[in-house]
């Protein structure tokens, strides 16, 4: 079996959770008996080591430009787009591909490819919340004609699924629900005295992780901890971004923001009081699963795909309530409350694995492939 992997995110994302997805499926596959994956990375930015994985693959093209400022990785994206596109095309009639997966929305190929294709929808973030993207109206019409064109889509939660259906009517028969799961396994995390010291934490701290966008609802954290939790805790914001001067007041010495490798992040979710996950929506959700991975008690909104992946390892709480939230995070002073959140996260975050997820996937090629063959037997 033959597939084909395209270079679209790999273009504008360094790190993050779609290239992050197809590092590992593209990696386990490309060692699966009977599979011949091949690459086209192209011109790009993204940081994960594919090449280290090169002598698996069928084929391979990639030429990373290196830029840590985000002006120049647009800029290089904007340069690049078009020479990748041109070269892609040339690329895949290299070989007689059996199907072709694009990383993202990809547009305007299928008049000229006789392959399947199978796209994974992460969420419908663009269409329900288009203000807070400035990017939204191009994505969504990509997305649009992907799913059009697609033989399956693959959705990586119930949700997500259920949003494809009743947002672009997608037929259920058309969508495969396949999970994605967590990566941070660190042996090399810090004591909880030394990260203290190394980062100005002086007391307990909640932690967040990621990005602070409207749809992510910090505010109604840092509020909550401004209003009833600032004088028993520090609250750390890992990545993200810096914060902005609007986003902070003078009195916020408590209020910590770090980046780092992923050995400091799983330092953080293992010595912190809990984690909090306030978000509106999401397609999925990793970070949950990742502090459960560190035994850190995970406090998250009830919304969206979230409740399907925390399962019962979780404390629930309406996104909207600042009581809630704080009322959440005063249950954990109960040491039984807490332990056994602790315990059942261990348990939840085992039922995902990118083993899983890259068998799953292989089902679906394989049955689309199936399907195909059949009818041209027909």
């Amino acid at each position: 079996m033959k597939i084909l992997y395209d270079h679209t995110v790999f273009e504008f994302q360094r790190y993050g959770g779609i290239s992050r997805y197809f590092y590992e499926l593209i990696t386990r596959l490309s060692t699966t008996e009977n599979m011949d994956v091949s690459l086209f990375q192209g011109f790009n930015i993204n940081e994960y080591a594919f090449s280290k994985h090169k002598q698996n693959y069928g084929s391979y093209w990639s030429y990373k430009l290196k830029s840590k400022r985000t002006i120049l990785k647009y800029i290089i994206y904007i340069l690049f787009s078009i020479p990748n596109k041109i070269l892609f095309a040339i690329y895949m009639r290299s070989s007689n591909f059996d199907l072709y997966h694009p990383t993202y929305y990809m547009k305007g190929l299928r008049q000229v490819m006789k392959m399947p294709i199978v796209i994974t929808v992460y969420d419908m973030i663009h269409e329900l919340y288009p203000d807070q993207f400035i990017d939204s109206r191009l994505v969504i019409k990509a997305k649009k004609r992907a799913i059009e064109r697609a033989d399956i889509i693959i959705a990586i939660s119930e949700n997500t699924k259920n949003d494809l259906i009743k947002i672009y009517g997608v037929p259920e028969c058309k969508t495969k629900v396949v999970y994605l799961a967590s990566s941070l396994r660190s042996s090399n995390t810090l004591e909880s005295d030394e990260l203290k010291a190394s980062y100005r934490i002086t007391r307990p701290y909640i932690l967040y992780v990621g990005d602070r966008r409207a749809y992510k609802n910090f505010k109604i954290l840092i509020d909550s901890y401004r209003n009833h939790l600032s004088n028993y805790f520090d609250l750390v914001c890992f990545g993200g971004g810096k914060f902005k001067p609007n986003e902070l007041k003078s009195s916020d010495n408590n209020i910590i923001q770090l980046h780092g490798s992923d050995d400091l992040l799983a330092s953080l979710y293992k010595h912190a009081f809990c984690f909090v996950y306030p978000s509106l929506y999401e397609g999925f959700g990793i970070p949950p699963l990742e502090a459960m991975s560190m035994g850190c008690p995970v406090i998250a909104s009830n919304t969206s795909s979230i409740p399907e992946v925390v399962g019962d390892a979780a404390i629930l709480f309406d996104p909207n309530s600042e009581k809630e939230l704080v009322q959440s995070i005063q249950s954990l002073y109960n040491e039984y409350t807490r332990k056994d959140l602790i315990k059942r996260g261990y348990e939840q975050e085992k039922k995902f694995s990118w083993e899983k997820m890259a068998n799953e996937t292989l089902s679906i090629y394989k049955s689309i492939i199936s399907c195909e063959e059949s009818d041209s037997n027909g």
